[in-house]
């Protein structure tokens, strides 16, 4: 498992909010418990969904987010929880290339 500064900007002892959080649950976030990591998972999400928002405008996000009921419900009842972590981890990469 990659340390978080693999996948961050944040450095050992740098004062950083991400280097709290490694202090306090380890490099990797092993200590921190699973539930917790799904619940920050979340916010993390709900904070890049109010940032893409601002940015695309609220006309043209209102209109995307109609497809995501359809495909939410089918998620759920279609996709295993193991091909849903790989689902999420496909959709951040591409979020951070922009894609």
């Amino acid at each position: 498992m990659k340390p978080i500064g693999y996948f961050t900007t944040a450095m050992p002892d740098d004062g950083s909010y991400i280097d709290e959080l490694q202090q306090q649950y380890g490099s990797t976030f092993a200590t921190m418990p699973r539930t917790l990591k799904a619940a920050l998972l979340v916010k993390l999400a709900e904070n890049l969904l109010s940032t893409e928002i601002k940015m695309a405008g609220y006309a043209v996000a209102e209109h995307e987010m109609n497809a995501l009921q359809p495909i939410a419900d089918n998620i759920y009842r279609r996709v295993t929880i193991g091909e849903q972590l790989g689902l999420a981890e496909a959709i951040v990469n591409q979020l951070k290339c922009r894609g």
